[in-house]
């Protein structure tokens, strides 16, 4: 008896960087609404699939989710088992860490009973609210996180991306000390937000000097935002890709869809791949993350800007 041939649904082949050393990728691969927008074919249903399918398109990725929550280290083990030798995830760092507010209702199990007992019942904690033991136990837990990940060779940068309104500080500058202890062996990426920090070389020096890699980033030019400012500060180069909606990011009370809803124009990426060929020059590898996640853009573009390095 004859069987039928069954098709597979995920490609087998794997995404490889351009030139051995550019990877192109995007800042997620489950963001709910990039899962919508037609990026996966239709038999792609399943999460296991969505990552076994995301890596047939790009060599790289972020994991988003680590910024909300301390997810279990379970999760990462089975990532690194579903996708191919080679394949490279970036971890974005737990928000706390960062300044940011984290959910207190995300916290893992019993990690609540380590805040003092006015902030259990909180709805957010801040580093500056916690205690120590909190903050150690969030560490050890990021730690066991990013382990399965390291252990297969497949963990990138860890992005530590400061909040927007984040000026340059020499406390700052010290807590980034505190990061790269704390992540030893890890490579470490920072994300400036705030236009301040361009007003201090100094910065750039420090980072240099830390072995911390500097993420530049494309945003719209806007008075408080960053600039683009070339630099490679470590041995892996990082550039990151926001969008340009010059409403949403101007606007108070804008929400992250309106923020990150923006297509780039091919003439809009082509500067970028001269500086790209400038800065893979300096740097082992170089990272070209797409983060403009609405519609299904971030994939679109970065098709697009891989076409544009390959045909260079």
């Amino acid at each position: 008896m004859q069987h039928a041939t069954q098709v597979p649904l995920v490609p087998e082949a794997s995404a490889v960087p351009v030139r051995e050393r550019i990877y192109i990728g995007t800042c997620s691969w489950a963001e709910k609404t990039f899962v919508k927008s037609g990026f996966y074919p239709p038999s792609v249903r399943t999460a296991q699939d969505r990552l076994r399918y995301y890596a047939t398109q790009f060599p790289t990725v972020e994991i988003d989710a680590s910024y909300f929550a301390l997810l279990p280290s379970a999760y990462s083990r089975r990532w690194a088992e579903e996708t191919p030798p080679g394949f490279v995830m970036h971890a974005k760092a737990f928000g706390l860490f960062t300044g940011h507010a984290a959910s207190v209702e995300r916290l893992p199990p019993g990690f609540a009973s380590l805040l003092p007992p006015g902030l259990r019942d909180a709805r957010e904690v801040r580093v500056a609210d916690v205690p120590e033991e909190f903050l150690n136990a969030c560490w050890d837990h990021f730690r066991e996180f990013l382990a399965p990940l390291a252990g297969a060779g497949k963990l990138g940068y860890v992005l530590f991306q400061l909040p927007p309104g984040a000026k340059y500080s020499t406390e700052t500058l010290e807590a980034m000390r505190r990061w790269k202890r704390e992540l030893s062996g890890c490579r470490i990426a920072i994300e400036f937000r705030h236009r301040d920090w361009s007003r201090h070389p100094d910065a750039l020096e420090f980072l240099a000097r830390e072995g911390l890699i500097y993420v530049m980033v494309d945003f719209p030019d806007l008075p408080r935002l960053m600039p683009v400012v070339e630099a490679v500060t470590a041995d892996w180069a990082v550039i990151r890709f926001h969008g340009r909606n010059r409403d949403g990011w101007g606007r108070a009370g804008a929400t992250t869809e309106q923020r990150y809803d923006y297509d780039y124009s091919v003439d809009e990426l082509r500067p970028w791949t001269d500086a790209v060929e400038r800065l893979s020059e300096r740097a082992g590898r170089l990272f070209a993350m797409f983060n403009n996640h609405a519609r299904g853009n971030m994939a679109k573009n970065a098709r697009a800007f891989q076409g544009l390095l390959e045909g260079a």
